[in-house]
């Protein structure tokens, strides 16, 4: 199914019924950004999308028509245009914002994934031994993307962005294996939202989204944890772990009171192995908006009190 965009209200509305080809990686168990948890919470009504279109994202909309014509540049004889339409499965749910269409020489329909990447970025995770190697979450997106659109071929185009502007376009080969398995995991997803069940969080990744979902404590009320016997151990390992940054943020302010008065007034300092910079700097008065955070505090038996 294939359906124009008119506004990014309602593109965002297309969005919210959907599992996006950007997200289902998450599904997979491979995308930086996204997990199982935070996309549960999300489609379910929990949390909401933020609306507001973030400097990535205002990036890569900027750099899109940049991108496709280098594309145009380096492929003279394809036909390539941004198709401005969402594309769905409505039986699965499942759904794909392609950044460009394209016919290649050969009459071939294909979908080029466009991202735009800080040069050190795209060292770092997109080279693996002099090749250029997507990151699995995009693969998956590009796949999907032609698995929606019937596409014949993918590919993946990284704009670099540095003093220069770079286009790296990768092929993707389109697996069955990754489209059947995107879509078992979609009807998984989905079962779990009609069930009320939500994956299990991932405690080092989805802090945030914790503190969103239970922002507001409910004055008064109590919950009796005794039974939990996890909850023990996890209070302990937090008192340990509060003492040891206190006594390494402790250790680390002497020593660099201890630097401090051995460099005096000197803004640069010489010694073997290095040089310390200690430069004056100023910071303007601002007014910090009010915010909202849960003040938790742990008790243990032997009446020890701390805030987090």
């Amino acid at each position: 199914m294939r359906i124009p965009i008119e506004s990014r209200e309602q593109w965002l509305a297309l969005r919210q019924q959907d599992v996006t080809a950007s997200t289902c990686g998450c599904l997979l168990g491979v995308h930086p950004y996204c997990t199982p948890y935070g996309l549960y919470l999300l489609k379910a009504g929990i949390v909401g999308e933020d609306p507001e279109e973030t400097g990535p994202m205002r990036r890569g909309r900027l750099l899109e028509p940049v991108a496709i014509e280098l594309l145009r540049e380096q492929n003279p004889l394809w036909e390539i245009a941004p198709p401005r339409a969402y594309y769905r499965d409505p039986d699965l749910r499942l759904g794909a914002t392609p950044d460009a269409l394209a016919v290649d020489d050969a009459g071939k329909l294909g979908v080029v994934q466009i991202k735009t990447v800080e040069p050190s970025v795209f060292r770092r995770k997109w080279m693996d031994g002099g090749e250029v190697d997507p990151p699995l979450w995009i693969v998956c997106q590009a796949i999907e993307e032609a698995h929606l659109t019937g596409a014949e071929w993918a590919a993946v185009a990284a704009l670099v962005v540095g003093f220069g502007v770079d286009l790296h376009v990768v092929p993707i080969p389109i697996h069955d294996g990754i489209v059947e398995r995107i879509k078992a995991e979609v009807v998984a997803f989905w079962s779990r939202i009609e069930r009320r069940e939500p994956y299990p969080p991932d405690y080092a990744r989805d802090g945030a989204l914790i503190a969103r979902q239970f922002e507001e404590a409910k004055v008064g009320e109590i919950i009796d944890l005794t039974h939990d016997n996890s909850l023990p151990p996890l209070a302990a390992e937090d008192e340990k772990l509060a003492a040891e940054l206190k006594a390494s943020k402790d250790r680390r302010a002497a020593v660099r009171s201890e630097i401090l008065a051995k460099i005096g007034n000197a803004e640069i300092a010489l010694f073997q192995g290095g040089r310390i910079f200690a430069p004056t700097t100023r910071r303007k008065s601002y007014t910090v908006k009010e915010t909202s955070f849960r003040d938790l505090r742990i008790k243990l038996a032997k009446n020890m009190e701390r805030t987090l």
